[in-house]
């Protein structure tokens, strides 16, 4: 990796392949990680299905055979489900969101602690639903809460010399699960991928960068996005 470079962990999911190619449209080399190849990307490590602990390891092997030395590192992985207290399997969601949300942040987060240069940066996608209670998704909520202070936790220490963590909180991204999902919506107050790809790409480049353990709330209204810290 020669270029200023990237890894987006997820880079093969609807938000992660936005981020790969405008990141590579933009001088980036670019590391997909994901359960499936991303043929945009210079770099794409499929992680092994199985134990986690063990897939990661093997990423980083990857990663250190190609003396990765990244600029910027983005959790674009995740997952939503509904469901409140009283349903009948929401332990089978907590365990979906878990994997889904809380796993992919961490892993994320370890990479970029041994491979992410000095004074790079951590981007991981929170969600703005989870600064407050969520009963009607609550496995949703308390693992995006978790990545809330997963940040706040890796902006007191951990990484790399003079690197920001920062979160992303989106509220709705228009994708074409969700547009399948809620086909009635009003998609004008959803925020688009490439906006949001943007925005990292001005991070990565050391561009209006977010204060360290910042968590950035993204809010589209009539094709108008606005960035505010919360």
């Amino acid at each position: 990796l020669k270029m200023p470079s990237a890894l987006v962990y997820g880079g093969a999911g609807q938000l992660g392949d936005a981020i790969v190619k405008i990141f590579a449209e933009n001088g980036f080399d670019t590391v997909s990680v994901d359960f499936r190849k991303n043929e945009a990307a210079k770099v794409s490590i499929c992680l092994e299905a199985g134990d986690v602990q063990s897939a990661v390891d093997k990423v980083a092997e990857q990663l250190t055979s190609i003396n990765a030395s990244l600029d910027i590192v983005i959790c674009a992985a995740g997952g939503w489900a509904g469901g409140d207290i009283k349903s009948k399997d929401i332990l089978a969601g907590v365990d979906k969101m878990y994997n889904y949300n809380i796993t992919s942040a961490v892993a994320a987060s370890h990479l970029a602690s041994h491979f992410m240069k000095e004074g790079g940066a951590l981007i991981l996608t929170g969600a703005a639903a989870a600064t407050g209670p969520t009963p009607g998704m609550i496995a949703y909520g308390i693992t995006k809460a978790a990545t809330h202070h997963l940040i706040s936790s890796l902006a007191e220490g951990g990484l790399p010399k003079d690197a920001i963590v920062a979160g992303i909180l989106p509220i709705c991204l228009d994708t074409q699960t969700n547009r399948k999902g809620m086909p009635g919506a009003n998609f004008d107050d959803w925020t688009p991928l490439d906006t949001v790809a943007e925005l990292l790409l001005k991070w990565a480049k050391n561009e209006e960068r977010p204060d360290n353990g910042a968590l950035i709330k993204i809010t589209t209204k009539n094709k108008e996005t606005k960035f505010e810290k919360v």
